[in-house]
């Protein structure tokens, strides 16, 4: 049966991260925020205020004149006067912190009354000395902490381009091996084709660290054969790193956990899946990551907490999945799916993702065996296929792409919808894309094997295998998003009742 997809008010982090940056990219300039209480609805109805507070943070490392005021409005609105306090402090009196940055932790302290004096701010604003003993240590904590390291990134992501790199280079004066190469491998894979990427890439080549002969070896996985990367493999070779042992470094930093929980959606419309993988350490505290990969574009976005609680893990990834049923899989086979994910990644990978990624790394990656067989397909079977669950996902909005756009345009109330189908399934599902659907049909097949519903898993495999149905699986999806474009038509507002029951009508009983 044709249902309309509704979205919940809860969102997942991904989400809440996305409504954050369009309520500052909508209201960066604007002076009273307090007259628009509508954009704020979404955020307001999220249980979770803390996670809010900590993306939040993660945007004032790029505070500026133009997006300061919005920040710090929703800081106040959404955050506990303590916590504020004692985050804003943090910043204040890093050596590291950006002098913009500290002048608006100074002045959101001064809004919320904190005690503190005009006579300190020369001395939190003096930033002579980045490198001390202080980086030093924070260095060495990112290793094993990749929440550290992130913000350390983020510190560097903050400055102008001449900043960074003189504080690159200020780096690799101060400190050798891995240490530095920790810092500077996200760096350079996250910008890799950027003059700060280059020169990461050659202060890699000079670290004398297995951790960048490591990632550099790697790297050509989907950066490809690069003369940069082969001449500073090189130059670690002659200092004397010619084998990759980082295996071994990881294993022995990780001696103390244990992989924990691995879990992995369902190809969207869109080719996403949003992936979950976890460590439990030795004192309950858990290691938590999440990331979103697609089929096409490969890594897509990465968050995670270093240490949280057991049931705080358990309760985020209830909240990040909605309650949905999920394909828990092994670390070996999760793993195996983000190194592909990484091999199709556009020509550079999140550096929060390089960061989290580290906590698998003791772990070998096994690629799913296929275990199903071609069965006979008939209409019944193919119908069980339409009301699984992944299908609610399965439909196209309506920016999906520019032939839909065009094919949804050329649509009005008399329009004879079954013939406009078959006469543009071709140019929607053009050869490369109908080649993402069914590859989304195998790895569906595959998930639901590894959750033991092999009947659904051999339908799903055999509809792969059978071009007729498949041209019928893509025409119910058309069908579906043609009524979900109608009903968001509906909901923004516009009539559109009588195409909406014109194709109730055709097409709800047979879907």
């Amino acid at each position: 049966m044709l249902e309309n997809i509704r979205r919940l008010n809860q969102l997942n982090a991904f989400e809440i991260k996305a409504e954050i940056l369009g309520v500052i990219s909508k209201l960066g300039t604007v002076k009273d925020l307090d007259s628009y209480e509508v954009h704020f609805r979404t955020l307001d109805a999220q249980t979770d205020k803390k996670i809010i507070v900590k993306l939040l943070f993660k945007e004032f490392n790029n505070i500026n004149d133009g997006n300061a005021e919005i920040i710090k409005y929703l800081l106040k609105r959404y955050g506990e006067k303590e916590e504020l306090t004692e985050h804003l402090w943090v910043y204040v009196k890093n050596s590291m912190t950006a002098a913009g940055v500290k002048i608006a932790a100074l002045d959101l302290l001064r809004e919320l009354n904190s005690d503190w004096s005009y006579e300190d701010y020369d001395e939190y604003l003096n930033t002579a000395e980045l490198v001390d003993e202080d980086t030093r240590r924070l260095l060495c904590r990112a290793i094993a902490n990749p929440e550290v390291q992130i913000d350390f990134l983020d510190f560097i992501s903050s400055l102008g381009q001449e900043d960074k790199i003189t504080l690159l280079n200020s780096l690799s004066n101060d400190y050798t091996k891995d240490e530095l190469a920790n810092i500077l491998i996200p760096v350079f894979l996250s910008q890799p084709d950027s003059e700060t990427g280059k020169l990461a890439l050659s202060l890699l080549g000079e670290s004398k660290s297995r951790l960048a002969f490591h990632a550099l070896s790697a790297s050509k996985d989907f950066l490809g054969e690069n003369p940069l990367i082969k001449k500073n493999l090189s130059i670690l070779k002659m200092a004397g790193i010619r084998e990759d042992n980082s295996t071994e470094f990881y294993r022995e930093l990780m001696k103390d956990s244990k992989p924990y929980r691995f879990c992995i959606t369902y190809p969207d419309g869109y080719g996403n899946q949003a992936v979950i993988f976890s460590r439990m350490k030795t004192g309950g505290k858990v290691q938590f990551a999440a990331a979103v990969i697609n089929d096409s574009c490969g890594i897509r976005d990465c968050f995670g907490f270093n240490e949280i609680s057991k049931f705080e893990c358990n309760t985020i990834i209830d909240r990040f999945y909605r309650n949905e049923k999920v394909p828990e899989v092994s670390p070996e086979i999760l793993k195996a799916i983000l190194l592909r994910a990484e091999k199709i990644s556009s020509g550079s990978l999140p550096y929060e993702y390089v960061c989290w990624r580290n906590i698998l790394a003791d772990i070998e990656p096994e690629e799913i065996q296929n275990r199903q067989r071609e069965i006979p397909l008939n209409a019944a079977l193919f119908e069980k296929i339409l009301c699984s669950d992944f299908m609610e996902h399965w439909f196209l909005d309506a920016d999906y792409s520019g032939e839909f756009k065009e094919f949804l345009a050329g649509l009005n109330a008399d329009t004879d919808f079954d013939k406009a189908i078959d006469e543009n399934l071709d140019k929607i599902f053009y050869t490369e894309e109908k080649q993402l659907w069914t590859q989304r049909l195998l790895t569906t097949a595959h998930l639901k094997g590894l959750e033991g519903e092999e009947e659904t898993a051999q339908a799903l495999y055999s509809l792969y295998k059978d071009k007729e149905y498949t041209d019928e699986l893509l025409k119910n999806i058309l069908r579906k998003s043609i009524y979900e474009y109608y009903t968001s038509l509906r909901h923004s507002g516009v009539n559109a009742d009588d195409i909406i029951e014109k194709i109730e009508q055709k097409w709800v009983k047979d879907v």
